[in-house]
Order: C-alpha cells, then sequence, then structure tokens
C-alpha cells in the first residue's frame, strides 16, 4: 500500500505530459442549467455551470449580458441571480483547462413580467378641447419591472397604439365633433402583465373669444362712512364659471356660477373711515379657463373735488419717460397721490410724477386731497407696445432637451413633446404653435413634416406658458423651425431651427 501512493503522483505526472504533448482541443463540453427556465423580476434564479471533465480546471465564469457576476477554478459553479427588469438577457458559461481546453455555452433567459403596470392618471390636453381641433391624451404609469411600456387607446371605432419608455405617454387623439366619447385605455409590459382604464372626453364646441367685463360704480366719489358698491356686468358665448373681485389687492367677493352666460351684481365693498384712493380688480372666468380681467379705482372722501390726469403720451415705447400731471383749479390742495396699476408711487404736493412706461397693459391715476377733506380723482388707462418676441425657454422631445448650436442625439421611436414660452408683456391664450421639421436648414427648407403643440397651460400673469404634443421620429437629421410663437402683440418668433439627430 506504501508502494501504491508513492506511484500515484508519479502516474498523475505522466498522463498530464502526455496530454501537453498532445494538440490541445478547444472544444470543451460545457453545461449550463437555469432554474427557473422563465423566471419574473425579482425572484431568485439558480444558475450552475458543468463540465464532464473537472481536471486541472483553471478557469470557470458566469456572465450576464457580457458582464462577468461570478468565476472560479472550479465546476460545477453555482450563481444565484436576481434579475430586476422583465427582459430578454443572454446567460452565458465558460470553462479552461490545464491541457489548452475552453468551452462555451449561451442560454437566452426571458424574464417575464406578470405584474400589470399602474395606471395613476389619465388626462385630455387641453382641458377643453374643442370640436375639429387638436387634443392629446396623457397618461401616467408606473412601471418598475419593465422598461418599455406599450400603449392602445380606442375612442370611438379608432385606435392609436404607441410603445415608449417616456412619462408621460402621450397620443394624439383624432379629431372629433361636439359630443361625448368613451376613451379606453390598455397599457401592457408584456402579454401577461396588462392594466386597462376608460373615461369619457367632451368635445366642446368653439369658444372664440374670452368673456367681456364691465365695471362701474353709481358715483365717483364716496363719503367717509358710506358703504362702496360696485357693479359687475359679464358675459360669455359659452359659459360663466366664476367672479373674483379683489380690494387693494385682497380679496373680497367670490362667486361661482353653472349654466349662466350673463350675469349683473352688486358687489358691496364695505365702508370706510377715512379719505383715500382704493383699487379693484375683477377676474371672470368662463367654462373653458378664458379669463378676463378689468381694474378700476375709487375716492373715499367728504366730496368731489376737480382734477384731470395729463400725461405726455398715450402710447409710449417701453422705456420711454413719460410724465404725469394733476390739472385741478382747486387752490386748497393739501395732498396729490399718483397710482401706477393700484401702487402709490408719489404721495405729497408735487403735481407732476415722471414714470418709466413698461411693457403691458396699466392703469395711471391720480388723486387729489384738499385741506376742507374734499377728494378728487382721474385714472387713464393705456397700452405699451414692445416690440420683442417671446423667448422659447425650453423644447423637449421625450427627456432630451433640443438646442439651436448643437445637434441633440436620440433614438428612433415616438415621443412626447413640450414647449414653454415666456414673454415680457404677455403670452396669447389658447394658443397653438406648428413645428415644421425640415430636411436641411433655413431658409432652404425642405418640409419633411410637422408637429402641432397645444396649450396645456398659462401663468396667471399672462407671461408664461407651456404646450405640449406627441411625435414619431426615424432615422436622420432634422431641422425644427417652431412657428405661431407671438404674444398678445403680434411680435413673432421667427427663423429660428433646433437641431435633432435620430439614429
Amino acid at each position: 500500500m506504501k508502494r501504491l501512493h508513492i506511484l500515484l503522483p508519479i502516474f498523475v505526472a505522466i498522463v498530464l505530459l502526455v496530454n501537453s504533448c498532445q494538440k490541445p482541443s478547444s472544444d470543451l463540453a460545457v453545461t449550463l442549467a437555469v432554474d427557473p427556465p422563465t423566471p419574473t423580476p425579482y425572484s431568485t434564479v439558480t444558475i450552475v455551470l458543468t463540465s464532464p471533465l473537472n481536471i486541472g480546471v483553471t478557469l470557470t465564469s458566469i456572465s450576464i449580458d457580457g458582464v462577468t457576476v461570478c468565476s472560479s477554478d472550479t465546476v460545477p459553479l453555482q450563481y444565484a441571480w436576481f434579475p430586476t427588469e422583465a427582459k430578454s438577457y443572454i446567460v452565458e458559461g465558460y470553462v479552461r483547462n490545464i491541457f489548452g481546453q475552453e468551452g462555451r455555452t449561451q442560454h437566452v433567459v426571458n424574464v417575464l413580467d406578470n405584474t400589470p403596470p399602474i395606471i395613476k392618471s389619465l388626462r385630455v390636453v387641453p382641458g377643453f378641447p374643442e370640436e375639429d381641433s387638436t387634443s392629446y391624451l396623457s397618461i401616467e404609469v408606473e412601471e418598475k419591472e419593465s422598461r418599455i411600456v406599450k400603449t392602445a387607446v380606442t375612442v370611438g371605432n379608432e385606435t392609436r397604439s404607441v410603445q415608449t419608455t417616456v412619462q408621460p405617454i402621450v397620443i394624439e387623439l383624432p379629431r372629433l365633433s361636439q359630443g361625448e366619447y368613451p376613451i379606453n385605455a390598455v397599457i401592457s409590459s408584456s402579454d401577461f402583465a396588462r392594466a386597462s382604464t376608460s373615461t369619457v372626453i367632451t368635445i366642446y364646441s368653439v369658444d372664440n373669444s374670452e368673456p367681456t367685463l364691465e365695471l362701474s360704480f353709481v358715483k365717483n366719489v364716496f363719503s367717509v362712512g358710506e358703504n362702496v358698491v360696485l357693479n359687475v356686468k359679464a358675459r360669455d358665448d359659452t359659459e360663466l364659471r366664476s367672479v373674483i373681485v379683489e380690494l387693494d389687492g385682497v380679496e373680497k367677493f367670490k362667486k361661482e356660477f353653472s349654466k349662466t352666460r350673463s350675469i349683473e351684481i352688486p358687489v358691496s365693498l364695505g365702508e370706510f373711515n377715512a379719505p383715500n384712493l382704493h383699487s379693484v380688480v375683477v377676474s371672470v372666468m368662463d367654462g373653458r379657463n378664458k379669463l378676463s380681467i378689468a381694474g378700476t379705482v375709487f375716492a373715499v372722501g367728504t366730496g368731489p373735488a376737480s382734477v384731470e390726469l395729463k400725461i405726455s403720451s398715450t402710447n409710449p415705447s417701453p422705456g420711454e419717460l413719460v410724465e404725469l400731471q394733476a390739472s385741478t383749479n382747486e387752490y386748497n390742495v393739501k395732498r396729490i397721490v399718483f397710482s401706477v396699476d393700484g401702487n402709490v408711487v408719489s404721495d405729497g404736493r408735487a403735481d407732476k410724477y415722471y414714470w418709466i412706461a413698461s411693457s403691458g397693459r396699466h392703469v395711471l391715476s391720480v388723486m387729489i386731497e384738499t385741506e376742507d377733506g374734499r377728494v378728487g380723482l382721474d385714472a387713464i388707462q393705456i397700452d405699451v407696445q414692445d416690440d420683442r418676441p417671446p423667448r422659447i425657454d425650453s423644447f423637449v422631445i421625450g427627456d432630451a432637451r433640443l438646442r439651436t448650436d448643437a445637434y441633440t442625439v436620440i433614438s428612433p421611436g415616438y415621443y412626447g413633446v413640450r414647449m414653454s414660452i415666456s414673454d415680457d408683456t404677455a403670452v396669447k391664450r389658447n394658443n397653438t404653435i406648428m413645428v415644421l421639421i425640415s430636411s436641411s436648414p433655413f431658409p432652404a427648407i425642405n418640409p419633411v413634416g410637422q408637429v402641432v403643440l397645444v396649450q396645456e397651460s398659462v401663468s396667471d400673469d399672462l407671461k408664461r406658458a407651456d404646450y405640449v404634443g406627441a411625435i414619431s421620429l426615424t432615422n436622420g437629421r432634422f431641422y425644427l423651425i417652431p412657428t405661431g410663437v407671438s404674444d398678445i402683440y403680434e411680435n413673432t418668433l421667427q427663423n429660428l431651427s433646433f437641431l435633432l439627430e435620430v439614429r
């Protein structure tokens, strides 16, 4: 027995020497087992690599999608894998031994998503779509296991389908006539994981204008302690929704309406204990969220005093110096107050004030108070029109922000489009922006498509608006030229190209 222990290492060495002198073989049989063969996300998957020749193994490894996740110098080799995304993975096993032999094997493992997506919200943009106009369905979805989400939306007898990785999912709806239409949406991440929801879209008749608004007082000057009443008249071609009255910047009155096209209501502003000048701003909104705003001022005193406001220019340019002058035949003036948009800019004995005009609509006013307590008031409304068009603050396709000085690169597919614009004065309400897609730069335009962006929201001061749309892109270089970006004074942004490369 002792002799056998001495001869065994010598025999192994001879075998190794003989094999090393032979021509090495690169065909080493290896086996890769995956259990379970079709796993789900976040489950435990056992991968086992084996080879019938396990003598002299120098390297074994398991890789997933080209990334080594486990390695050793023995077989069998076992790895516990926890996939987090539902998709197809390439799992590869590799074995090498001291004889120069190598073996590889691959499996395609399909990780199946059995959990349906969660539909968080379903929203139509704009909020009040009008007949034969462009509208979109915006869908917020929560999906943690699959990267690509498929969406099918049925409106009436027409179905629109997209698949995308971008949230929210934006789908352009067909142009519809006035009425109510059911919308059915099916969201799926695989054939086994889908969710559905439904809603109803109401298509409204065309609303051509915002409400009309008139403000008036029984008289121009009120006595101290007297109840001040404001008369509000409003009318709309569709339906009025609400009226808000602000007194000196504080909400004083609010009322909502239903199925009403015209109103005429008195609003009590209360009693005032001292002579002063007060401002009133009234906002009226119709059923389509179109807003009209009007402002006025009134004075509280013991009787009217004679005063007239004169200004050096009724149509000034931005930055122009405008002289405001209080013209009066009163000989015992105690106080002269100049106001711009309800804000006091001068309070004293000076009968002139110089105002630097800024873009937009303004109410200029003057109030005088006499030594015997009488008050006089005069006001002028003017528009200061600028010559600068709005600015495009952001232009985003999917998650990619477009630029005018460098190409933004994205992959082919269906994307939601968002654009934000701002202006020094005011943007248009319910405006649409047409984006022309050209294969050649301006001015040699070669149109290959277009995108219509509808207004999703506008700020209360009308200085900012957001637009939304959708686009399907194929390979190529494109120049996206927005048209219709203008303010209320028809200052239009022109000849601006955003650069996009799809590959």
